[in-house]
């Protein structure tokens, strides 16, 4: 099956004062349609830079990124506002609710950044609360839930405009290891339902154990976590 996501040879190199601090080099991966990948590694070895690139947050400085063959023009900024609205979910550490906006508002902001929102969408938002145990909760602000009850609004919204893939940073990183275990099961579940491709990066070894493949960011580049230096994948 070809992949729907590649990168190939990508390198990141951050300026700082004084010279330049290289994150990536020669950094190759790619996804399949339905696939999880677990990404882990030491603290600022790159995985939240590869992901960044990966989801057209980053611009690499050299190589590529390819979506289903075709190659991301970083240089296109509608073609990267697009593909990151509609192509690609991002759930991230912090949950980044807005807090004005009630947990249903939340759920429908990704659509709202291209479209009316129509009355199918709603439904769809509302199915999303139920699968997450918050129906009840549609009308709450952020402030009036709970860590893990913001965290799983932020996992469905993630789903809501039916993106090929999703991309998690640490997502239940600041949550305790039970409730992280819980919305684990959400997570993977929601990606089964949706039929949606996973990247996750995580220190938790639990949660990268629990993908199709587990792939560790050493040296500027990947490899398989099972068999570092055995080459890249």
């Amino acid at each position: 099956m070809d992949p729907i996501l590649e990168a190939k040879s990508l390198g990141k190199v951050f300026p700082r004062s004084g010279g330049q601090v290289e994150v990536l080099r020669d950094c190759h991966f790619s996804l399949s349609q339905g696939e999880s990948v677990a990404i882990t590694g030491p603290s600022g070895s790159g995985k939240s830079t590869l992901l960044n690139i990966l989801g057209g947050l980053d611009e690499p400085t050299a190589g590529q990124v390819l979506l289903k063959g075709t190659p991301l023009d970083f240089g296109d900024h509608a073609a990267l506002t697009r593909w990151r609205s509609r192509g690609v979910g991002f759930i991230f550490q912090f949950h980044f609710l807005l807090p004005d906006f009630t947990a249903l508002e939340n759920l429908l902001m990704p659509v709202r950044g291209h479209r009316r929102i129509s009355d199918q969408d709603k439904q769809r938002a509302m199915e999303f609360l139920e699968i997450t145990g918050l129906a009840d909760r549609a009308d709450h602000l952020p402030g009036e839930l709970s860590g893990g009850e913001q965290q799983r609004v932020a996992v469905a919204r993630a789903f809501m405009n039916r993106p090929g893939i999703v991309l998690a940073d640490e997502p239940f990183g600041n949550l305790d290891r039970e409730i992280g275990a819980r919305l684990g099961d959400m997570l993977f579940g929601m990606g089964r339902q949706e039929r949606t491709s996973l990247v996750i990066v995580t220190h938790d070894p639990e949660l990268a154990a629990r993908t199709d493949r587990h792939l560790q960011l050493t040296n500027m580049a990947l490899a398989t976590a099972e068999g570092i230096g055995k080459g890249a994948s």
